[in-house]
């Protein structure tokens, strides 16, 4: 059994998996915030509370995590807004009394990780992108691309415009849909509400919706065009709409690319949000 946390900037989820990759005691809570280590604080109960209820001894953890993360040192190097005073934050160094060995990775490159565990096609090239509270960005082939200082793939901060001050993620994340939905509505309308209204034929959602999607697929062009992959992955909680989502931002892609240039088949993920706990202990 190994204990596997993803760690974002609202929720920390965890189980422990087994040899069958079946997920025990699935728990999810809120992120505490960081200022006086909490987050530390809160992966330390974790780890003992299934350290007892499954009577282990110093178990395996595999940690994914928002943030740039060193995985040779097992540390958050950058953090940005997401997650405050997270900079600096050392899981093998604040684990080594209570666990064995200890992977942390960035939450994307282990959701990628996570989906290949069961991925039923030979397919040397997936790029992933997570849409969420931000975007992020994994891409594999043969191996996981890091970077030299664990930075590849942020593709979050990409495509930057100055008359906005924005950058991709501002304008295409599952967060910039709901300041959209906000700016149109004066009751509270939820995502999935808002693609129910769009495939009943609501206007407004539609509009809502389709000015979304163009940023999206402006962001999936760029990653066709640096990577050039054979399958890009959506993963993300907004994945759960499936070939709605697909549907729907597919026809802008070519709008951003060359003409005829073409681009790779578009697929959301198996796992959903659970994607990256498998991943996290993948790294073990």
């Amino acid at each position: 059994m190994k204990i596997a946390i993803d760690i974002g900037g609202t929720f920390i989820k965890a189980g422990a998996i087994d040899d069958h990759h079946t997920i025990h005691s699935y728990q999810k809570i809120e992120t505490p915030h960081n200022k006086d280590g909490g987050i530390v604080e809160a992966v330390k109960g974790i780890v003992e509370s299934y350290t007892k209820e499954f009577n282990l001894n110093k178990p395996e953890v595999g940690i994914s995590t928002a943030g740039v993360v060193d995985s040779h040192k097992g540390e958050i190097t950058y953090a940005g807004p997401t997650i405050p005073y997270y900079n600096g934050t050392n899981f093998k160094q604040s684990l080594a009394d209570i666990a064995g060995k200890v992977a942390v990775n960035n939450d994307v490159s282990c959701a990628l990780l996570g989906e290949l565990l069961t991925f039923d096609r030979a397919v040397q090239s997936i790029f992933l992108m997570t849409i969420g509270t931000g975007i992020g960005g994994a891409y594999y082939e043969n191996q996981l691309l890091e970077g030299k200082k664990y930075r590849a793939c942020e593709i979050g901060y990409l495509l930057y415009d100055k008359e906005s001050d924005t950058t991709y993620e501002d304008r295409g994340s599952t967060t910039a849909l709901k300041k959209l939905i906000s700016a149109n509505y004066n009751e509270e309308v939820q995502v999935e509400k808002l693609f129910d209204l769009a495939y009943q034929n609501d206007e407004k959602a539609q509009d809502i919706l389709n000015q979304w999607a163009k940023h999206v697929a402006e962001g999936i062009a760029q990653v066709q065009i640096m990577f050039d992959p054979e399958i890009i992955l959506i993963g993300g909680g907004i994945s759960k709409q499936e070939e709605r989502l697909l549907s729907l931002i597919e026809p802008f892609i070519d709008d951003y690319l060359p003409t005829d240039y073409g681009h790779a088949k578009i697929e959301v993920t198996s796992k959903g949000n659970d994607s990256a706990l498998y991943g996290a202990i993948s790294c073990l």
